[in-house]
């Protein structure tokens, strides 16, 4: 059972994060913050930064992209910090951060699911189910 539990763990962990979108025709590059906008609710904590950024081809752009938040608190990052992007390079004003990802859109309710595997575990183990 335990190793049925930490193999379904892992591939939940290990799955998101291979099969994200590496952006693979985007361009990364180095981007400063000049505003940042927390959107703290009871439900959830989202930041978002207005970033610049030079292209490829030298010309300056402009875009917002979300940033990693803690509950309640928002980003970390404050004003002239450096971020990285990815850039469109057909549209470069479309810009996303590498920051956001899968465990932190989803995080809370992998938690929920691994504490109702190990709930679940313990009980059918007190009820006498599993002998090992």
């Amino acid at each position: 059972m335990k190793t049925s539990l930490l193999f379904l763990l892992s591939t939940l962990l290990y799955w998101p994060i291979s099969a994200q979108d590496s952006s693979k025709n985007w361009i990364e590059t180095e981007a400063k913050i000049t505003e940042i906008h927390n959107n703290i609710k009871a439900r959830g904590t989202r930041s978002f930064a207005t970033v610049s950024y030079t292209g490829e081809n030298g010309e300056p752009y402009q875009s917002r992209v979300e940033l990693l938040a803690i509950p309640f608190i928002g980003t970390l990052k404050s004003v002239n910090d450096s971020v990285t992007v990815y850039y469109d390079p057909a549209n470069p004003t479309l810009a996303k951060s590498p920051e956001t990802s899968f465990l932190q859109s989803y995080g809370l309710y992998l938690l929920i699911g691994a504490g109702v595997l190990i709930s679940l575990y313990n009980f059918r183990k007190k009820l006498g189910g599993d002998t090992a």
